[in-house]
């Protein structure tokens, strides 16, 4: 199907405002922030490895703006809640006093060399934020979208300066970008933006229980820290967490009565002292592999268990 031609601008135009701040980001923009890390391009919520994004990045534009001092924000729209699909943010990078330059240099990066008016920080001013780069922990989400905004500053008051100083010193995550510039007389200001992707190959950790998730066509499966096993040495009951419970009737918690919880650490401490070793082939009893804090060591060391 053919689109009318107004209906098809329409459409070419929101595609190309999803490449300059994310869908959903305020405050938005249509306008390109070029943003490279030592010849990698970082555009358009690309992918980027994270090795690369250690240092801070070149960033500038491919016209020359008409601002006298300009502001960037770096922003990280996909932190981790204890409540997924929910997220919040966190401010990476937040660079005051910089200006541009008055003539363009050519980038060469493994896209093609790319023509850029670079921002400087000819006053060596101190960052607000200083820059640190995208690390994204393994949880729910594991993409993260690392979001640039550059903000005109010109005739920025010291109160502004400060409203958003506090915010960012107080705020770093949650840091909302919206209201911090509404509120330093700054809206309408952004004149430039960008994001790109870094994700954490995963598995997925799970923050409760110390155990990983792996996700295959979209089902989650939790695997323990530890493989069950026999031969290969691994331990056949792998204790997670303090509070946890246990498959087999083992004695960490009381169990039905109070008799039936001394009888399983008789059990126990007898498995314990009648096995052959502590390691080598072979499946051995499951309590010769549990280290209590030492106690088994010390207690069963002379007799080499």
């Amino acid at each position: 199907m053919i689109l009318p031609a107004y209906l098809a601008v329409l459409v070419t135009t929101a595609t190309v405002a999803m490449g300059k701040t994310p869908e959903g980001f305020k405050p938005a923009t249509n306008a390109d922030l070029i943003v490279d890390y030592s010849g990698i391009p970082a555009l358009n919520g690309a992918v980027v490895s994270r090795s690369p994004t250690g240092n801070e990045p070149r960033i500038g534009t491919a016209s020359r703006l008409n601002g006298s001092s300009y502001a960037v924000m770096m922003i990280d729209i996909d932190i981790p809640t204890n409540s997924p699909p929910q997220t919040n943010t966190l401010i990476h990078w937040l660079q005051t006093g910089l200006t541009q330059a008055t003539t363009a240099t050519t980038l060469n990066t493994t896209s093609g060399p790319v023509r850029v008016f670079l921002m400087e920080n000819r006053a060596n001013t101190t960052a607000i934020t200083p820059y640190f780069g995208p690390n994204p922990p393994a949880r729910i989400p594991l993409s993260h979208r690392y979001t640039q905004i550059l903000v005109d500053t010109t005739s920025i008051t010291t109160q502004a300066i400060e409203i958003i100083r506090t915010a960012a010193n107080t705020t770093r995550i949650g840091f909302n970008a919206e209201i911090v510039l509404s509120q330093a007389n700054l809206a309408g200001r952004v004149v430039a933006g960008n994001f790109y992707n870094v994700t954490n190959p995963g598995p997925v950790q799970s923050v409760a229980t110390n155990t990983s998730t792996t996700i295959t066509s979209g089902v989650a499966t939790n695997t323990a820290a530890f493989e069950p096993g026999t031969s290969t040495g691994r331990p056949a009951t792998a204790i997670i967490a303090t509070g946890s419970t246990f498959k087999e009737d083992k004695p960490f918690k009381n169990l039905s009565s109070t008799d039936e919880t001394k009888k399983a650490l008789h059990e126990c401490a007898h498995s314990i002292k009648s096995a052959n070793s502590n390691g080598g082939g072979g499946r051995r009893p499951q309590w010769s592999q549990v280290k209590l804090a030492g106690e088994l060591g010390q207690e069963y060391s002379s007799v080499g268990k």
